[in-house]
């Protein structure tokens, strides 16, 4: 490197060069000369700190720039994948997470569809029943069923920790994802049912004349083995036990089931008959089938080859079976690891799925032995049955009331009045002050009592009739009755107003609540009950519905925590009044009203612990669930919203994908860009798997 430049000289050196350059300068220029050897000295003199700012302002330059650009990838990043889709009590679910449990619900979703279709086609399921099943795998891998997927996940992970559960991890995802993808068909079971035919006519079921029965030939059964031709037992309340018998010895001969029907039925037993595929859970693949809850319990821990049950419903009918191999899962489990390679399915977001799916089975059994040790409140109960819940017809809320014409009251002595106190104030303000000083019972006693005496003296038209008005849903109701009426703090047996209508000030006494569907049939039937002071359950409900008679007379004993928090049936039996017909509720599917007879706390009996085992984690995760803090993001995939701007040849928006395509999981649909090539799909429309 050259040393003829300044910053190398030394300070002497640099002092002479200078003056030297000052004298040469003004010898030749004159003043100016001197002036411009000033500045030329200083120019040459040396400044560090300045060359120091100026080297740092370059690196602090190209230092932000670099940064810009990465704030700006990492923005841009984070918006695909690290922004919050969902919060779970302040807990975030990413956009990223979401991305993998679509995947792994879709690639599951597909194989439990073929599955499916697999038993479908080998005659271990009734091709009826497969479409059914197959719609209900492809439901779970849309968008919103991955985000609740993951929120549920989330919340439990929350709540066990709450609760000291310690939190599993699945050792080996693959066989979760197997046993997931087979559960519609875990189980194979040889149900039998049979009872006494039913009684419509009021008068209790009497046994059978017992008629001389013709003996059945032996049958070949599989196996080799032989059924017993020996008489049937003729159908009688009687012969229930020797029935049962012969049953479950026709069942460990593996008779045929339909020569079991057979002799039953000319036995004069009402008789049900079926192979049926039972899911992991319990649930029979025959959407008409419901069964017995210790039938259905007994499948999902019993072996196979047992035979489950007898068990005996509120009908009085007795259920039992019989366990058989379920279907071979061998193929799938090898299939499933080379299908999620080819669909570039996250091992990580599987495994994530799988210790969600442990967890489940980790927190029933913890609350399985908790309700089995500490005991649980129970409540004995009648069931007036109007019928199947209304699937048609107008929906709720609905709101069911009684009115109360105060002007009605003048003249009228009190000495008259049902239930009436002594001094009661006949005015509307001094009615209403009056009710909702008393208990729920002796307010609808009182204003019953008003309500007749309103009505006894001839009324100049229908309008100013006090009495039951019906149900009504918000929009029904003028805005004043309305809003009191449907308003949160409002309950059954509450009394509103005084209001003001034509017919003069009025109180309304709040009938009962309901927030389902009701057609015409059921309003009538419900106004019907209520109208009633003493409502007979039992001919009632033979009236409604005669099959279920037996549950108006015995109904049996519920467990609370078989019912969520919000489910009105819950409500209904441990929050109405003993001896106090209930608001409406649909239990089983059935639309009923409920009158508690006694409650307790107690250890659950087996029969309990089975329904429990079935439906307690269901109603015990709702119930939390509605207590936590939930959000979610009105854009979880951007890349799947439909496009801003929607292309000129059509005006409507482009249809949203239920996931991304399996073979392309992490390739986002960009709006704008031409259309992909249709995806192949198998014989039940489903995309296929490479």
């Amino acid at each position: 490197m050259p040393k003829n430049t300044n910053r190398y000289r030394g300070a002497a050196e640099r002092e002479a060069r200078n003056r030297r350059v000052a004298a040469s300068t003004s010898g030749r220029f004159g003043p100016a000369g001197r002036r411009l050897g000033a500045i030329r000295a200083h120019v040459h003199r040396p400044h560090l700190r300045r060359e120091i700012v100026i080297v740092g302002s370059l690196l602090l330059a190209v230092i932000v720039g670099l940064g810009s650009l990465g704030l700006g990838l990492y923005m841009s990043k984070s918006d695909h994948d690290w922004a919050s889709v969902a919060t779970v009590n302040g807990s975030s679910v990413s956009r990223e997470t979401l991305r993998g449990r679509m995947a792994v619900l879709g690639l599951l979703g597909q194989e439990r569809s073929q599955f499916i279709g697999t038993a479908a086609n080998a005659g271990n399921l009734p091709a009826e029943q497969a479409p059914a099943l197959q719609s209900s795998a492809a439901v779970v891998t849309s968008l919103e069923a991955a985000r609740e997927s993951l929120i549920d996940d989330d919340l439990l992970r929350q709540l066990a920790s709450r609760d000291g559960i310690a939190t599993p991890a699945n050792a080996d995802p693959w066989t979760e994802a197997t046993a997931y993808v087979s559960g519609d068909l875990a189980h194979r079971l040889r149900l039998i049912r049979f009872g006494l035919p039913t009684a419509t006519t009021g008068a209790a079921p009497s046994p059978a004349t017992p008629a001389a029965a013709t003996p059945a030939p032996a049958t070949p059964a599989p196996g080799g083995s032989t059924a017993p031709s020996e008489p049937w037992p003729a159908a009688g309340t009687a012969n229930s036990n020797p029935t049962t018998a012969r049953v479950r010895a026709e069942l460990v001969a593996n008779t045929q089931i339909e020569t079991v029907v057979a002799r039953l039925h000319d036995a004069g037993w009402q008789v049900f008959g079926e192979d049926v595929a039972v899911s992991a859970d319990g649930v029979s693949a025959d959407s008409s089938l419901e069964l017995d809850p210790t039938i259905a319990a007994a499948t999902t821990r019993d072996k196979v080859g047992d035979i489950v049950g007898p068990a005996t419903d509120s009908s009085g009918r007795v259920s039992l079976g019989k366990l058989f191999d379920p279907p071979d899962t061998s193929a799938l489990s090898r299939r499933l690891p080379l299908d999620a390679d080819k669909a570039k399915v996250d091992t990580y977001a599987l495994q994530s799925w799988a210790n969600g799916q442990a967890l489940r089975r980790a927190v029933t059994a913890s609350l399985l032995t908790k309700w089995g040790s500490a005991g649980v409140n129970e409540a004995h109960f009648r069931e007036l049955v109007v019928g199947a819940a209304p699937t048609s017809g107008g929906a709720g809320p609905w709101v069911e009331l009684s009115a109360l014409v105060v002007d009605r009251l003048k003249g009228v002595s009190q000495t008259s009045m049902a239930s009436a106190p002594s001094g009661l104030d006949l005015t509307a303000d001094g009615l209403a002050k009056a009710l909702k000083s008393m208990t729920p019972t002796d307010r609808t006693a009182l204003f019953r009592g008003l309500v007749a005496s309103a009505n006894r003296l001839p009324a100049p038209d229908t309008t100013n009739t006090s009495g039951e008005l019906g149900f009504y849903t918000k929009d029904g109701l003028v805005p004043d009755l309305g809003a009191a009426a449907f308003d949160p703090m409002t309950h059954t047996g509450d009394v509103i107003g005084p209001i003001s209508t034509s017919a003069g000030p009025e109180l309304f006494l709040v009938e009962s609540r309901y927030a389902g569907t009701l057609d015409e049939r059921s309003q009538v039937a419900l106004r019907q009950v209520r109208n009633d002071t003493a409502p007979n359950l039992l001919a009632y409900t033979k009236q409604y519905s005669p099959a279920d008679a037996a549950l108006a007379a015995d109904a049996g004993w519920r467990a609370e925590p078989e019912f969520g928090s919000s489910e009105a049936v819950r409500a209904a039996l441990f929050e109405t009044p003993i001896s106090t017909l209930s608001d409406p509720f649909v239990l089983d599917g059935k639309l009923a009203l409920a009158l508690v007879t006694e409650r307790r706390t107690a250890v659950p009996d087996a029969r309990t612990l089975d329904r429990l085992t079935l439906d307690g984690y269901v109603a015990w995760f709702a119930s939390e669930y509605a207590k936590a803090a939930i959000t979610r993001s009105d854009s979880p995939l951007p890349e799947l919203m439909p496009s801003a701007s929607p292309s000129p040849s059509t005006s409507a928006a482009p249809a949203l994908p239920s996931a991304p395509a399996l073979d392309t999981p992490n390739l986002p649909i960009i709006p704008g860009q031409p259309a992909a090539t249709p995806v192949r799909t198998d014989q039940f429309g489903l995309p296929a798997l490479p």
